[in-house]
């Protein structure tokens, strides 16, 4: 992969890519066996007999996610990967068993195609804080016990919460400022500085940390070079997942910091408040809620640990030291009591600006250049080990990102996050939002009122919102960062909202003037069914997901949605401190809940048994592999292809998504022979049919076409889907029953003329026509495509149009059975000869095309039947147009109809799908 500015160019066709990307995944987070919400097994031996081998799916379930994730047009893996998963038995000792789980991972990603970059995912420092990452030894090294944390307010642990049930939405995220997880982001960023006393075998603790998380990291680069999978499939390493701060933002250890883009809810203890807490030192804790304009405070709560300490004891101490060999410098008890940052004993503050300023210099503590450091040291350690590794930077959430030494200028990504923080903490899709991120860089100005001017209300203006903030942070990268590509590691949204008229909901409680202002917004509320299946385009999640990706192709942005967790469930959602962002569940049961569009852009409602029945995921182990590509483009078909081992992905059964939303199947250009311009993409609704515009400007010496994802799911193959260029001429490559390729060449010398070239995807009219249905011999014709009638004569809808009229037999059949039916394999292949026999053995000879179903069967009752018949027992079929003249020189009267088949056909267990390679396109839906 090369770079050109802000663009990934593939590096042997010199065209620009962009990634479409899915983080794998959620459950990557937590050991197998040990989700968070239940405690068994938490913090037995220190955590350290746990395994991750199976997560985040089994390796023989591996080919079966990586082709569903294909299908869904994804081309980059964020693969996460913890520190405990590596090296959870103690200090040095990996899991070769694990490294090795993971290669075979990582060899199955080459095979699909996928490109991949490593990130090492924490949260909260460790799932024993409430986050994720790293392993419990790190905590035991320190000194803390996370048995008693949620007794001393240390941290909220799932597992530890008295009801798991009730965990409260979102709350991990405080723990970042909590005592266990801030002590340990400021022990491994600038221990020396604020805790030299801290040496264990006579090394700091925070050398110890830092050495070994990298000698981990190290380990892991080395057996990806080994295994030959160095820049072929893993481009790259992601740096630490969303930092800490720790203590270091801190100016007064008394106050929490004023900045209301911050996280507060709950109890939400100063700094010095943790310290006492964790020492068992009953304190008063403020109490804060969310509300629409940040976290406000509404009460003070007395915390009493009951004696409990979040501390060891001496006699926990050695016991754990020599466990782990170590020699300590410090006593046990409070790191920070015992560099006199307060007194045990008056349980006073003794140095309340001890992270403000660096204790031997007074120089001012800044947290950034902690980071930069370890940054350069990490950039240097993967490198060492993979030279041309793309680091794929990721500063703390929600900062501007700061300028970089020139050590980090080559080969670097800009990888920020980014969530709608309003429907992700509250868990509900409003009807308004606000502008988050301008509003945190002062473009409203100070005071209460800047709240009011960064309110968005109404679906466009939160629409217009988040476009105007991902903006925002890809601008800042490009000033600060340099001119690199950007890619939003993090996108994504919470699957489990709460479902209701949109309105926001305000207790008493909080007084007149917030009652009234949400009456307010309340006016501009759309009322919205509470029993919309997630499928319909009107479910809040659907819109939630469609404005995000909306953000994301207004600004050309590449990304990793958050995130892909196969084992997600109804009711613990990602398995994961209550979070339930997974693109997919599994459906396990009839439900009723699918909805699914119709050529015409309706929706129809199914019952619980044609819920599970009808969605496009045939079992595709059935199906046949169908290619539609030119002689010549096969031979050079690995430069152009984003997955050369197509036929594979028809070898793996497919299940059924209860979270297919429709804003997730869309077009995406994954090759651009140029530098892209503009993506416009308008999703089905009940009223509109999907289209998608994609423009570029063209570049020389580009090897290879534009090539873009098209879900079949709203575009069906040509031609019941059109195309329009301005420029040069497309062909439509088909794959399988989920996606298909429009392939568009536009290098034609005379196409040079074309500063910006363009391309538009609808879908045909509505109009079904029924036409006599010929015998005939399979026509060997290999690609569907369209040549433009030259550089300044378009080809235009209309024109397309005039061809779809003519050439709607799958629509047909569609029409007489009235709704979609699954691939369903034949029980006996004597069947499928009867059905053919039937078709091609009473051919009538219709003098004009037929309007409706009632002519068919009034002018030939068997073939009416034959059609039926074809349409309920459903094999895939062919449809093969005439190989020339092209479509364009017909009129729909003129139309040569002897030149078209309908042909039934099935997979032997004993037949290959290489032994098919005629026709064009999949029917998978008959």
């Amino acid at each position: 992969m090369d770079f050109d500015g802000p663009w990934f160019i593939d590096k042997k066709s010199n065209r620009t890519v962009l990634f479409k990307g899915i983080n794998v995944g959620g459950g990557t987070k937590l050991p197998v066996g040990l989700p968070s919400h239940e405690q068994h097994g938490f913090w037995v031996d220190y955590d350290r007999k746990v395994t991750f081998i199976g997560r985040p799916f089994p390796l023989h379930e591996a080919d079966e996610h990586f082709a569903r994730l294909v299908g869904y047009g994804f081309n980059l893996i964020r693969f996460v990967v913890t520190w405990e998963a590596l090296e959870h038995e103690g200090p040095g000792l990996y899991d070769e068993e694990y490294l090795d789980y993971l290669i075979h991972l990582l060899n199955k990603c080459g095979k699909f195609g996928l490109k991949v970059f490593i990130d090492p995912h924490q949260d909260c420092w460790s799932r024993h804080c409430g986050g994720s990452g790293h392993p419990g030894w790190t905590l035991a090294l320190a000194g803390l016990n996370p048995l008693h944390f949620p007794e001393t307010n240390a941290a909220i642990v799932h597992s530890l919460y008295p009801e798991p049930y009730d965990y409260p939405k979102m709350i991990w995220g405080t723990n970042y400022q909590k005592l266990a997880a801030a002590t340990m982001f400021t022990l491994f960023f600038a221990g020396k500085t604020y805790a030299p006393l801290c040496t264990v075998n006579g090394v700091h603790l925070q050398d110890y940390l830092q050495y070994h998380y990298l000698r981990c990291i190290e380990k892991l680069a080395s057996r990806i070079k080994e295994s030959g999978l160095e820049d072929t499939v893993v481009i790259g390493y992601d740096s630490i997942n969303e930092p800490g701060h720790g203590y270091l933002v801190f100016k007064d250890i008394t106050k929490l910091n004023d900045n209301e883009v911050d996280l507060k809810k709950g109890l939400m203890p100063t700094p010095f408040q943790s310290m006492l807490l964790g020492s068992g030192i009953p304190t008063k804790v403020d109490y804060w809620e969310f509300k629409w304009n940040g976290p406000k405070k509404v009460k003070t709560c007395l915390v009493d640990p009951k004696g409990f300490n979040a501390w060891m004891s001496e006699e926990e101490l050695d016991e754990v030291d020599h466990l782990f060999g170590w020699d300590r410098s410090w006593p046990a008890g409070c790191i920070w009591a015992h560099h006199n940052v307060w007194d045990r004993k008056t349980h006073q503050v003794l140095e309340p600006h001890y992270f403000a300023t660096q204790p031997n210099t007074g120089v001012p503590t800044d947290y950034i250049q902690y980071w930069l450091d370890h940054l350069e040291t990490y950039a240097a350690t993967v490198r060492r080990i993979h030279t041309e590794a793309i680091l794929f930077i990721q500063p703390p959430v929600m900062t501007i990102p700061p300028k970089l030494p020139e050590s980090l200028q080559t080969r670097i990504v800009y990888a920020p996050h980014w969530y709608d923080g309003l429907t992700l903490v509250k868990k509900k899709w409003c009807n308004y939002n606000v502008d988050v991120i301008n509003m945190d860089r002062g473009k409203y100005g100070n005071g209460p009122l800047r709240f009011v001017r960064a309110l968005r209300i109404g679906e466009q203006a939160i629409r217009n919102c988040f476009v105007d903030q991902l903006k925002t942070i890809q601008q800042e990268g490009l000033e600060t960062i340099g001119n690199h590509p950007c890619l939003l590691g993090e996108i994504g949204i919470p699957f489990d909202m709460d479902v209701g008229d949109g309105k926001d909901s305000a207790s008493q409680s909080n007084g007149p003037w917030w009652n009234w202002f949400s009456s307010l917004l309340n006016l501009f509320s759309a009322k919205e069914d509470k029993n919309l299946p997630l499928s319909h385009p009107n479910s809040a999640q659907n819109k939630a997901m469609d404005a995000n990706m909306n953000a994301l192709e207004q600004n050309l942005l590449n990304y990793t949605l958050w995130n892909y967790t196969p084992d997600n469930d109804k009711e613990w959602g990602d398995r994961w401190n209550g979070e339930d962002l997974s693109i997919w569940q599994y459906i396990q049961k009839p439900e009723i809940e699918h909805f699914v569009p119709s050529i015409s852009g309706t929706f129809v409602e199914l019952d619980d048994t044609d819920s599970l029945k009808n969605q496009n995921s045939w079992p595709l182990s059935n199906c046949r592999a169908v290619t539609s590509l030119t002689e010549n483009y096969l031979v050079d078909a690995d430069n152009y292809s984003t997955y050369s081992n197509e036929s594979d992905f028809l070898l793996y059964p497919a299940r059924l998504n209860k979270r297919d939303i429709i804003s997730v199947h869309r077009p995406h250009p994954q090759f651009t022979a140029g530098t892209p311009v503009r993506i416009q993409y308008t999703p089905p609704t009940e009223k509109v049919k999907a289209s998608f515009i994609y423009e570029f400007i063209p570049r020389s010496h580009c090897q290879g076409p534009t090539e873009i994802y098209m879900p079949t799911r709203y575009f069906p193959t040509p031609p019941e889907t059109s195309v329009a260029v301005n420029a040069g001429h497309w062909e439509a490559r088909v794959t399988n029953s989920e996606y298909w390729t429009l392939i568009w060449w536009v290098n034609d010398q005379h196409d040079v003329s074309y500063e910006v070239v363009k391309i538009q995807v609808s879908l045909s009219n509505n109009k079904h026509e029924f036409y006599r249905l010929p015998r005939t011999q399979p026509i060997h014709n290999e690609t569907l495509s369209r040549q433009s009638k030259g550089a300044h004569a378009p080809t235009t809808s209309v024109d397309l149009q005039k061809e779809t009229d003519t050439h709607k037999l799958k629509t047909d059949i569609q029409k007489l059975t009235k709704r979609y039916h699954p691939y369903q394999q034949h029980k006996h292949k004597e069947e499928a000869n009867y059905t053919t026999e039937l078709l091609f053995g009473h051919i009538p000879s219709f003098s004009s095309p037929l309007s409706s179903e009632n002519e068919l069967l009034e002018q030939d009752p068997t073939l009416f039947n034959t059609l039926s018949h074809l349409a309920s027992t459903s094999p895939p079929y062919i449809y093969s147009p005439p190989p020339s003249p092209p479509f364009s020189s017909y009129s729909n009267d003129e139309l040569p109809m002897d030149d078209f088949i309908i042909e039934p056909f099935l997979l032997d267990n004993n037949e290959s799908v290489d032994d098919y390679s005629w026709g064009t396109c999949l029917f998978d839906s008959i």
